[in-house]
């Protein structure tokens, strides 16, 4: 992260990949041009950066702005990790995925299944990345809250902790997401 100043309200600007949120991800594909790529990336709200007082800010974060999408259009590494941070919180990634634990492998095959089924029936195209927060909420609940929590979908769907989820490095969801597109059957 670069500490930079922006209006003279400090903020941290991510420079690397790993440094962008699973939220930050996903407001970064919604974005509809630099203004929102910039509130992304900073937590900076856009009326603030409608008010910079000079160019050199916008300036520099266009820069910046292209340092970071460049790295990103290479892509997003494949190799799953052996933890990863949830809310601040270090969290082991199951060894064994597609086995542990056994209700979220069974409540994402049936997430998966039924986004396919709402897709067909709109005739609209699937799109697996819209459901990677849900997906890993299925996946880390027990790694994150402790195996003396029961799994519960209620509690899973849970907005706050969700908000959690979207927490984790992109890096990091995105190739636990992708093994479970790959390696389900019949997906």
């Amino acid at each position: 992260m670069l500490p930079i100043k922006l209006n003279g309200n400090p903020c941290n600007f991510p420079t690397e990949v790993h440094e962008i949120s699973l939220w930050q991800y996903f407001a970064l594909r919604r974005a509809k041009g630099i203004l929102d790529e910039i509130c992304a990336l900073t937590g900076i709200d856009r009326q603030t950066i409608q008010n910079f007082k000079g160019r050199a800010d916008l300036e520099r974060c266009h820069l910046l702005l292209n340092t970071i999408g460049a790295k990103l259009a290479k892509g997003i590494p494949d190799k799953l990790p052996k933890q990863t941070t949830i809310a601040g919180k270090a969290v082991k990634v199951p060894k064994n995925l597609k086995l542990e634990p056994v209700g979220a492998f069974i409540a994402v095959h049936n997430l998966v299944s039924e986004e396919l089924k709402r897709c067909a029936e709109q005739n609209v195209e699937f799109d697996p990345t819209d459901i990677i927060p849900q997906l890993l909420a299925h996946y880390f609940w027990l790694p994150y809250m402790g195996d003396d929590v029961l799994y519960s979908d209620e509690k899973i769907e849970d907005e706050a902790y969700m908000d959690q989820i979207l927490t984790m490095p992109v890096t990091d969801a995105v190739p636990i997401a992708n093994f479970f597109f790959r390696k389900y059957p019949n997906l």
